[in-house]
């Protein structure tokens, strides 16, 4: 059995900025919170009349037998899954080798079965291994809708056996009418038929969101339910054989309640359906033995989630030990290396888990004897600090799990430490030797996997999450519930938080507890009062502007917004020969260079992989912003997508001229212009220099009577250090400057372009027409190939039927969002200049980051929400 997962086909390419998740996060998170109390509140009345002892007793009475049965059980519902995926596999055309199926099919469902929501956990771990394996996000698509449609289908298989062919038992023990549960069967089995009969001929084709997939043919639907029915009957198996004797349903009418119960809880959000699984069992359970019930969904929990999470854990331990020798460096190699992809999730699920078991332990009666025999060997002050200490070290280590997933050096480092104080401390408080042994299998799979944690970031800066901070607040509610109904006989007493004695155990979960407690809730409480959330910086050498720009005249390949980098407002990377850099700013944990790298061709891939391993090491995240096609390959292979965002006009130079009909209104204002006395130059940089005045009170100008605000990052601005560094094209009228537009070029005079273009009060119309028409001109005869007029927003992005949902954003923004900005004015504007209009693309990690990096573009360009709402000069 797995969770049950809505297939996201499209998530990736849906996603919104980050404010517009917030909201639905939330009530996200507090349903979550409201189910599992809610479960807590059934289970606590269906126990309310056990001891904690009882369930000890009948989780000891256990037999050997059972838990091999469960365990086998297990390990045969992972393999149907991993049959099912090789199923998958072949449906979408594709053979990987049976060894990686099983590991991907394993570890994937072992994370997602222990923390749920599947398409984040399991599903995006699956993702990323088949994706390094060569598939495509079409073909991975198919894999995850396939074997979804597998899970549902194998569930209403057993689902109508259970009700059809044991309609009389649940007349009897649940006094449901038997035709009405015969009735529900045979729905189960009508709808299974109607699928078979839909997927008999290969030649349907069937859309499911923006994917559409050929039937799959009698034979591989027949064979995927197979499958999906043997791992259903055997992860319900588990619990089954683990349950008492005297359950009064046989296997066959026990699996629709397991199936009930296991979809219920996988609705519910929690991590493995936690709390609502387990009290629909207990309710639904026919027997009045409800100690038992509680044994077996805790031995259950142990052999079905627990023991796969931990085999996983040994084959990621094993490989990172087998990869220490010949250390693998980069993040190009890490991105190959399957152990980079799971470790930390896998590692921050067991470090949370840890913590919840020394959690549990404190909070819990020690067993009798142990606790004797420790009494024995230590006095009373060294059990009682030790067991406080030891919930300490819990609470911590359900902290640290946060920075585990986060693959921080210092998370595992602290974790390390955690988990061997945790062993001597669970060993001096109770002497409980499965406890150490438990813990020390943990320090040991997490320590042979140092490898995968490599990055430098303090601990404290790993981000707290919403939902991070809802499963530090569940886990230590679930353990004060836990504490408070094991010890519901002892009556409370204020006296019991100073009590120290061998067998005051409830005083010592008082004291547990509110440490425990205490530590999460400062924890917590620092984390939200602190400054809002901080850039993601690293020390490089800076080089000078002189520097720069020397780099950007002996550039080969380079664009003209290179010159962005004169702007002063920039971090650099440089190539091991300093001869190339890539420019980029920094805003929270997004590092966003302004285009491509700039230098010599043949360092360019070198330096890509340089500033993606500096990022991935600090942990933020790369993105290339306005980059061109021939980027493209340079971006797959460093693990980047792209998502087009504009075009920028390119205007042929060497055939630029203003003959013929179609530059008959160009020609017709470059005379009237001429007639009316404007005279076009070209100022020197030192000419420019000695005019800044004149030409700085053009643009104050200009910005008043545009209600506009200086820009920068992907904008230049009027700031004289910035302006001195370029010639400057201007238009006089009566001897004073009028209209200016600095000029950009590059050293191989492969583009010429424009930056700041403004004009005054006394700007004749249409100035800014003559002035990039005269320097067009200028620009043919000084040798240039083509003059770029700068981009369009979302110019060119097609509303397809089929096309991602973020291009039909932008497209839908394009046509409808004239009164925002004028996108099409402006591309309108351009189009007079018959350019050839090339695509430009952010690229990212991830389709995911995408609105979030463009926002933070938006910022770092405006210089924050004022300059964002008020136009640029």
């Amino acid at each position: 059995m797995v969770e049950a997962a809505p297939v996201e086909i499209e998530s990736m390419a849906t996603a919104r900025p980050e404010n517009f998740h917030k909201r639905p996060i939330l009530f996200g998170l507090i349903f979550i919170g409201a189910v599992f109390v809610s479960a807590i509140a059934v289970i606590h009345f269906e126990l309310e009349k056990l001891s904690i002892v009882k369930i000890y007793a009948e989780l000891s009475s256990l037999a050997p037998v059972q838990f091999g049965l469960a365990a086998a059980a297990t390990m045969a519902s992972y393999a149907a899954l991993t049959f099912n995926d090789r199923l998958a596999l072949g449906y979408a055309g594709k053979v990987l080798p049976f060894s990686k199926t099983v590991f991907a099919s394993f570890t994937s469902y072992a994370l997602s079965n222990s923390l749920g929501l599947p398409f984040l956990t399991g599903g995006a771990v699956r993702y990323r291994l088949y994706s390094s394996w060569g598939l495509g996000a079409r073909e991975i698509a198919i894999i995850a809708l396939v074997t979804s449609a597998a899970l549902y289908l194998g569930a209403v298989a057993i689902t109508g056996a259970g009700l059809v062919f044991e309609a009389p038992r649940f007349e009897s023990v649940f006094h449901v009418p038997a035709p009405l549960t015969l009735i529900g069967g045979l729905i189960c089995f009508t709808a299974l038929a109607f699928f078979l009969f839909q997927a008999r001929s290969s030649s349907h084709q069937w859309k499911v969101r923006e994917v559409e997939i050929t039937a799959p043919g009698w034979r591989n639907a027949s064979a995927q339910i197979f499958f999906s029915v043997i791992d259903w009957s055997a992860s319900a198996f588990v619990l089954f054989i683990l349950l008492p004797a005297d359950l009064q349903l046989n296997f066959l009418a026990f699996l629709p309640i397991f199936v009930v119960a296991s979809l219920l809880g996988a609705l519910s959000g929690l991590p493995g359906g936690v709390g609502v699984f387990d009290a629909i069992v207990l309710v639904a359970a026919p027997t009045d033995n409800s100690g038992a019930v509680a044994a077996a969904l805790i031995a259950y929990r142990a052999i079905y989630y627990l023991l796969p999470l931990f085999i996983a854990a040994a084959l990621l331990a094993v490989h990172q030990a087998r990869r220490a020798g010949p250390q693998i460096q980069g993040a190009a190699a890490r991105a190959q290396d399957f152990s980079e992809t799971l470790a930390p999730t896998v590692f921050s699920i067991i470090a949370f888990f840890a913590g919840l078991f020394m959690l549990i332990s404190a909070v819990t009666p020690s067993l009798a004897e142990p606790l004797g025999t420790i009494g024995k060997m230590l006095p009373l002050a060294a059990i009682e600090l030790s067991h406080f200490l030891a919930s300490i070290i819990g609470a911590l280590l359900l902290i640290v799990a946060m920075g585990l997933r986060r693959r921080l050096d210092h998370a595992w480092t602290f974790a390390m430490v955690l988990l061997a104080a945790g062993i001597v401390l669970t060993l001096a408080k109770s002497a409980g030797i499965h406890e150490a042994v438990t813990l020390s299998i943990a320090a040991g799979l997490l320590g042979i996997s140092k490898g995968a944690f490599y990055r430098k970031t303090p601990l404290a800066a790993a981000e707290l999450t919403p939902p991070w901070a809802a499963a530090f607040l569940l886990a230590i509610g679930a353990i004060i519930w836990l504490g408070f109904f094991s010890y519901a006989h002892v009556d409370y007493k204020d006296e019991l938080w100073w009590s120290f004695s061998l067998d005051g155990e409830a005083s010592r979960f008082l004291r547990a507890s509110a440490g425990a407690a205490s530590i999460l809730i400062l924890f917590l409480a620092a984390r939200w009062l602190r400054p809002g959330g901080h850039d993601v910086l690293v020390q490089t050498p800076a080089p000078d502007l002189a520097a720069v720009q020397a780099i950007i005249e002996n550039s080969k390949e380079a664009h003209a917004d290179a010159n962005l980098a004169l702007l002063g407002d920039k971090q650099f990377l440089l190539s091991d020969s300093g001869k190339s850099f890539i420019m980029y700013g920094v805003r929270g944990r997004n590092w966003i260079a302004m285009g491509e790298p700039v230098g010599q061709p043949d360092e360019k891939t070198a330096l890509l992989w340089k500033f993606r391993e500096l990022a991935d090491v600090t942990g933020a995240t790369p993105i290339f912003y306005s980059v061109r096609k021939e980027f493209l390959p340079f971006a797959l292979e460093i693990g980047l997508t792209a998502q087009k965002i504009g075009e920028t006009a390119l205007v042929p130079l060497t055939t630029f001229s203003l003959d013929g009909s179609a530059r008959a209104k160009l020609r017709q204002a470059q005379r009237r212009h001429l007639k009316e006395g404007s005279q076009f130059a070209i100022l020197t940089p030192q000419e420019t220099e000695q005019n800044l005045e004149s030409l700085g009170a053009i643009s104050d100008q200009w910005l008043e009577s545009h209600q506009g605000v200086e820009k920068g990052f992907s904008l230049g601005r009027f700031d004289n250090a910035y302006l001195r560094n370029f010639p400057t094209a201007i238009v006089r009228r009566g001897g004073e400057i009028v209209a200016f537009a600095n000029i950009w070029t590059t050293g191989d005079k492969s583009e010429l372009s424009i930056d700041l273009m403004r004009y005054g009060d006394n700007a004749p119309r249409g100035v800014m027409d003559y002035l990039f028409t005269e320097l067009m001109l200028w620009g043919k005869a000084q040798g240039f190939r083509h003059f770029d007029l700068g981009m369009a927003p979302l110019s060119g992005l097609e509303a397809r039927r089929l096309s991602p949902m973020m291009t039909k954003l932008g497209a839908f923004i394009f046509e409808h969002g004239e009164k925002l900005y004028g996108f099409e004015g402006l591309r309108d504007y351009k189009d007079k200049f018959d350019p050839a209009w090339e695509p430009l693309y952010i690229a990212a990690p991830g389709q995911l980051t995408v609105p979030i990096a463009l926002g933070d573009v938006a910022l770092l360009t405006s210089g924050g929400i004022i300059g964002l709402l008020k136009k640029s000069g």
